[in-house]
């Protein structure tokens, strides 16, 4: 692989998180230009960045990198948000059953978690996951499940668009997840066995 299609993976994975531009639909492509990749001072970091990993991984590592700090710069990316976002892939179906039992234990029901609070100012999943208490892999894994994003987005009441942005971010990813193999079934599983004893 090149630096060029690094940098086109780069590119598309930035619209993809920033704009309503889909990176799945178009296969991580875009319409920049090889002369304008060769006029970027980075280049550098996509060069580096092609030879040390394969498609998907560079697809992993730049998603990783883009949904911890969402206007990052390539030379800011870092190995270690990489590994971070890998060894949660690599225990996904615990993580998820561990942010379910959180929420469970916090006295909430299923549906409460999947939808807003009565006054329609907050949603406790989200909330959660701004408080740093579950990943963000878990409530993607919850919409994949329920799909419930939407629907939450259209009831709170957000002034501000804080919500409307952080829901924007898990859709996206959402997309991006789904291409990967996911344990669906045990999700669903570790759900039931969560919230209904």
């Amino acid at each position: 692989m090149s630096g060029y299609i690094a940098y086109q993976i780069y590119q598309s994975l930035k619209l993809h998180f920033t704009t309503d531009y889909d990176a799945v639909k178009y296969n991580f492509k875009t319409a920049v230009k090889q002369a304008t990749f060769e006029k970027r001072r980075d280049r550098y970091f996509f060069e580096k960045l092609s030879r040390r990993f394969n498609r998907e991984q560079l697809i992993d590592y730049f998603t990783a990198n883009i949904i911890e700090k969402n206007n990052v710069w390539i030379g800011d990316m870092s190995d270690d948000v990489y590994n971070a976002y890998v060894s949660r892939y690599d225990k996904l179906t615990y993580m998820f059953e561990q942010d379910m039992k959180t929420l469970s234990n916090k006295g909430y029901a299923f549906n409460d978690i999947c939808s807003s609070t009565p006054d329609f100012s907050q949603s406790p999943i989200l909330e959660a996951l701004r408080g740093g208490q579950i990943s963000i892999e878990s409530v993607v894994l919850l919409d994949i499940l329920v799909n419930f994003l939407k629907s939450l987005e259209s009831n709170l009441s957000d002034p501000l668009g804080i919500n409307k942005d952080l829901i924007d971010l898990l859709t996206s990813y959402k997309s991006i997840m789904l291409q990967k193999p996911l344990p669906k079934n045990k999700i669903k599983e570790k759900a039931l066995l969560v919230f209904t004893t």
